[in-house]
């Protein structure tokens, strides 16, 4: 049984997760706290994304920490939305939530209400008894396919986004020392390489510790965040230096520790698929190959916001590692470079595949792509608009967003734009958007030369209270 009682939401891989996982069957129940529309079912059949299906079911008793009271039994049967399918139900009883479980008190109550008239029968069994007796004998059961969207607790996909860069970084991070570390424990024979396996394990039980559903949706206590912070930067540096060993022990002590004694550039392609991308390479590193005259000629495209020399790289296969060439002139091989142009008031960005429109205050005017002939942006809408809204919730504050809040937003329009890399490789503008007398937001807008894809960076100095900033593309 996949035991999930009280989590946030429920994606569409899960019942993949599920069936990988070696599971079957699958518990919650905090559908019920929905606050706009009741979920219609209580026992049934969950379909994820790749048709993957596990049964499912919801006590209708609607918590996880009743405590055995004659009116929670009662709303057991009354709450069933399926009893038509199955009259059975789970019953989740006990101090729950950390609380310590069942009370001897509860026990006795149970004892005295398992068969008593007017009140459902009640049985100890563990879950599986309940769900092998539902899966033989329940008629046909309905299916949900897709999410299992929870109406509720909207704020913790934002609340404390620190902690979810890290939780993503970390990921990132442990694939890639896993991967190199397995690569170079292959070659062991040539090398002292042992691998990790006792940090890693380490490192992923933080990793998963801090997924727990009150640390990272950002809705613990700020005593927990200042752990977090600490198991965070102890998981990054671990895995960073595991990363650096296995490199060292795969590629050379040049790669890892002292770049000065390389003689190429090369860039690895840690995942399972092609890629093609722009790489940023430190003027000093690339001056010890092209000559630090290179980096001044106007021959290589520099980005304007810390120097670093672009570099493009083209069809890397997936876990491979491929030498970066350094064309002293690679400005001239651009086929299709990535422009920049303002016209008074109106700035372009483009590329073979789009041109983006922006006014002067930075929204999005025009997204026309290329490829498929097509305007993207509605005639008088815009994108790129920032929003401020009242961020008061009824109850509580690191959960919820209200549906109300959208009745109180202020339209925060973009105050300089200025043009900051020309192409070809990269073309960018900057946009400074004030939110408040101590509040302000840049955001950098990019469009490579070899992609449809717009990126935004954005850089916030936050001194808000009770607030929520939305970037809205409509």
């Amino acid at each position: 049984v996949f035991w999930l009682p009280d989590t946030f939401g429920y994606s569409s891989q899960l019942p993949q997760i599920v069936r990988l996982a070696g599971a079957k069957y699958f518990f919650t129940q905090k559908l019920s706290w929905n606050n706009i529309n009741k979920f219609p079912n209580t026992t049934f059949r969950w379909i994820g994304l790749d048709g993957s299906s596990v049964l499912t079911h919801m006590a209708p008793a609607e918590t996880y920490s009743a405590q055995c009271r004659p009116g929670e039994l009662i709303n057991s049967v009354k709450k069933h939305k399926d009893v038509a399918y199955t009259n059975e139900s789970l019953y989740l009883y006990g101090n729950g939530d950390g609380g310590g479980g069942p009370l001897r008190a509860m026990l006795e109550r149970m004892r005295r209400m398992s068969n008593v008239d007017g009140l459902p029968r009640v049985k100890q069994a563990h879950p599986s008894e309940f769900y092998k007796k539902v899966e033989s004998s329940a008629r046909e059961l309905v299916a949900w396919k897709g999410e299992l969207y929870f109406e509720l607790h909207r704020g913790t996909y934002t609340s404390q986004s620190n902690n979810k860069l890290w939780n993503r970084q970390s990921e990132f991070l442990l694939r890639d020392a896993e991967l190199l570390s397995t690569v170079a424990s292959l070659g062991a024979e040539h090398s002292d390489f042992a691998y990790p396996k006792e940090e890693l394990t380490r490192l992923w039980k933080l990793v998963c510790l801090n997924q727990f559903h009150d640390v990272v949706p950002g809705s613990a206590i700020n005593m927990v965040y200042r752990d977090s912070d600490k198991m965070y930067q102890d998981i990054i540096l671990s895995a960073q230096s595991i990363r650096q060993s296995a490199l060292a022990s795969v590629y050379g002590a040049a790669v890892a520790g002292n770049p000065a004694q390389a003689s190429s550039l090369a860039v690895l392609n840690t995942t399972g698929w092609v890629r093609s991308d722009i790489v940023a390479i430190p003027a000093s590193q690339y001056a010890q190959f092209a000559g630090a005259a290179a980096v001044d000629s106007g021959r290589v495209q520099v980005r304007q916001s810390d120097g670093a020399v672009l570099v493009p790289v083209a069809n890397v296969p997936g876990f491979a590692l491929q030498q970066v060439g350094v064309d002293t002139d690679a400005l001239r091989t651009v086929e299709h470079p990535a422009s920049v142009t303002q016209v008074g008031d109106t700035y372009v960005l483009e590329n073979r595949f789009v041109c983006v429109q922006f006014n002067g205050s930075g929204r999005i005017t025009s997204f026309y792509d290329k490829r498929e002939k097509r305007e993207l942006v509605p005639a008088g809408a815009a994108g790129n608009m920032f929003e401020l809204y009242d961020d008061v919730p009824v109850f509580w504050d690191a959960w919820d967003i209200e549906i109300y809040s959208q009745e109180k937003c202020t339209e925060l329009p973009g105050a300089v734009v200025v043009v900051v890399d020309e192409g070809p490789l990269v073309a960018s503008i900057s946009v400074r958007v004030p939110i408040s007398d101590g509040s302000e937001l840049t955001q950098t807008i990019s469009l490579a030369e070899h992609s449809p894809r717009l990126d935004f960076a954005c850089d916030v100095d936050w001194h808000e209270n009770r607030k929520c900033l939305k970037v809205a593309f409509t």
